[in-house]
C-alpha cells in the first residue's frame, strides 16, 4: 500500500510540474500578445515626412455646372463650382452616400472662392445648409506645397457620422479644402483632421505608432488597408518605406521574429502579435546565366499580407540580399529591385492590359511567387518576356492628322509582372536603358520611332 501511495504522490507531483510548465508557457506566450492605447492627435501637427500620407484625403473634382442637387443658393460669383463626393466608409445617414457641394465667391466673380455649401442634411437642397467659411489662418500643415497652385482654401471643419458596425456610430471631423492648380480641374479634398498615435514596445525595441486615413475616409480603422507608420524611437527617419509596409496587414521583422498588427474599429487600441505561421525562403538566382552577385530588395504582397524582402532596414528600405525568410504564402511583387552584376531591374505587378493603360485591375491578380516551408523559391527571370501595347487598343482607328499614343509594356507573361526600369549601374548617375521602339508599315517602311520609358 505504501508503494502505491509513493507512486501516486510522484504522479501528482509530476502532473503539477507539467501543469505549472504549461501555465508558464501560456503566460510567456500571452506576454507576446501586446495591447497599447493610442490617443487622438491633430493630423496637421505631426512631422512633415509622415503627414503627407495622412492628408491625401478623398478627392472630388469640381465642375462648372450643377451636379445633381435640386436647389442651390443665390451665388455672388458668376462662376460657382459644383461637385459631389463619395466617402469610402458607410455614412450613418444612407442618403449621404453621395454628398453634393457648391463653392461661391462671396466678394463676387474673380475675388476668390471662400464659401462652401455642403448638403449636410441630405435633402438635395443646398439653400438650407449653413455655408462653411474660408479659414483665414489655416494650420500650416494643412497647406500643400505645389509650385503649380494658383489658389488654396481651407474651409471650416465638418462633422460627418459613419457607421462603424459593432463599434456603433462615430463622428469624424473633416476639413474640406479647395485646390486650384494651373492647367488642372479644381478639386476639393476632404481630409480627416485627427489621427491615432501612441508609444509601443515589442521585440526589444520601442516605436511611435501613427494610425489613420490616407486616400479613404470613413471606414473602421481595423481594416487591412488602414495606413500606419511604425517609427523607431530615436531614429525617426528609419520608418518602413517599402511598398506595403505602411498598411495594417503588413508583416514586420523585428529582432529576428515576424510580427502582425491589428487595431480596434475606432483605433483606440493597438495590438501586436507574433506571426505564428511557417516561414519559407525567397531568393534571387541567375537563371542559368553567367552572372555572379545576384541580389534583391523590395516587397511582396499576398491576398492577406505584405512582407519586405532583403536584409535589415536601412533608411526604411531593406538592404540588398541574395535570400531571406518570409511567411509562407502566394505572392506577387509590390516592388522589387533585382541586381544582376551591373544591371539593375525594377519590377512590380502588371497593372496594364492589352489596349488598356491601367486596365490590369479588371482581371484576377496572379500570385505566382509561391513561398513554401521546405523548398526555396528562386526568382530568376528565366521566362521569355513579351511586349504588350497598353495603347493603342486592337482595331483602334485615328483620323488623318491625329496623334496616336503608343505605350509598350515589357512583361513576364507567366507571373504577370512588368519591368518598371532597367539601369546600367556602372555609370554615375545610373543610365536608364529605356528601349527604342520602331513602328513600321507592312512593307518595312518606318513611320515612327523613339525611346519609350518602362512602366
Amino acid at each position: 500500500m505504501r508503494g502505491k501511495t509513493f507512486l501516486w504522490r510522484h504522479f501528482v507531483t509530476g502532473a503539477q510540474l507539467i501543469f505549472c510548465s504549461l501555465l508558464m508557457m501560456t503566460v510567456l506566450s500571452c506576454k507576446e500578445k501586446l495591447e497599447f492605447n493610442l490617443g487622438e492627435f491633430s493630423v496637421f501637427q505631426i512631422e512633415e515626412q509622415l503627414r503627407s500620407d495622412f492628408v491625401r484625403g478623398v478627392i472630388a473634382q469640381c465642375r462648372e455646372r450643377p451636379d445633381g442637387a435640386k436647389a442651390y443658393p443665390a451665388f455672388k460669383s458668376g462662376k460657382p463650382l459644383y461637385g459631389s463626393v463619395r466617402f469610402y466608409g458607410p455614412p450613418a445617414d444612407a442618403h449621404l452616400e453621395r454628398g453634393y457641394f457648391a463653392i461661391d465667391e462671396s466678394g463676387g466673380t474673380g475675388q476668390g472662392y471662400d464659401r462652401l455649401y455642403f448638403d449636410r442634411n441630405c435633402d438635395l437642397d443646398l439653400t438650407n445648409d449653413t455655408p462653411l467659411k474660408a479659414d483665414p489662418e489655416p494650420p500650416s500643415g494643412a497647406l500643400l506645397k505645389y509650385s503649380s497652385i494658383e489658389q488654396q482654401v481651407c474651409f471650416d471643419n465638418l462633422d460627418i457620422t459613419f457607421d462603424f458596425g459593432s463599434a456603433g456610430k462615430r463622428a469624424i471631423e473633416i476639413m474640406p479644402g479647395l485646390l486650384i492648380r494651373k492647367g488642372q480641374q479644381p478639386e476639393v479634398r476632404f481630409v480627416a483632421t485627427k489621427i491615432r498615435r501612441g508609444a509601443i514596445k515589442f521585440g526589444g525595441a520601442k516605436y511611435d505608432v501613427l494610425l489613420g486615413y490616407s486616400y479613404g475616409l470613413g471606414s473602421p480603422l481595423d481594416q487591412p488597408g488602414t495606413i500606419f507608420f511604425l517609427v523607431p524611437e530615436g531614429d525617426p527617419q528609419n520608418f518602413p518605406r517599402w511598398w506595403g509596409g505602411d498598411i495594417l496587414n503588413a508583416v514586420h521583422a523585428v529582432g529576428g521574429k515576424h510580427y502582425r498588427f491589428a487595431t480596434t474599429p475606432t483605433g483606440d487600441k493597438f495590438f501586436v502579435r507574433p506571426y505564428e505561421g511557417e516561414l519559407g525562403t525567397f531568393e534571387v538566382g541567375a537563371g542559368g546565366r553567367d552572372i555572379k552577385g545576384a541580389m534583391m530588395r523590395g516587397s511582396l504582397r499576398s491576398q492577406d499580407m505584405a512582407a519586405a524582402v532583403g536584409g535589415e532596414l536601412e533608411r526604411g528600405w531593406p538592404k540588398p540580399a541574395q535570400k531571406c525568410r518570409v511567411p509562407v504564402g502566394d505572392y506577387l511583387p509590390s516592388y522589387l529591385m533585382i541586381s544582376f552584376g551591373r544591371l539593375s531591374i525594377f519590377l512590380s505587378n502588371n497593372y496594364h492590359s492589352d489596349g488598356k493603360p491601367g486596365g490590369g485591375g479588371n482581371r484576377p491578380k496572379v500570385y505566382g511567387i509561391k513561398i513554401r516551408k521546405d523548398e526555396p523559391y528562386v526568382f530568376d527571370l528565366s521566362e521569355k518576356p513579351e511586349v504588350i501595347f497598353a495603347s493603342p487598343a486592337k482595331n483602334h482607328r485615328v483620323k488623318l492628322g491625329e496623334q496616336l499614343p503608343v505605350k509598350a509594356v515589357l512583361i513576364d507573361p507567366k507571373l504577370d509582372i512588368m519591368v518598371r526600369g532597367l539601369y546600367d549601374t556602372t555609370q554615375k548617375p545610373n543610365v536608364s536603358l529605356d528601349p527604342k521602339v520602331v513602328i513600321t508599315r507592312a512593307n518595312g517602311e518606318i513611320v515612327g520611332q523613339g525611346v519609350m520609358p518602362f512602366g
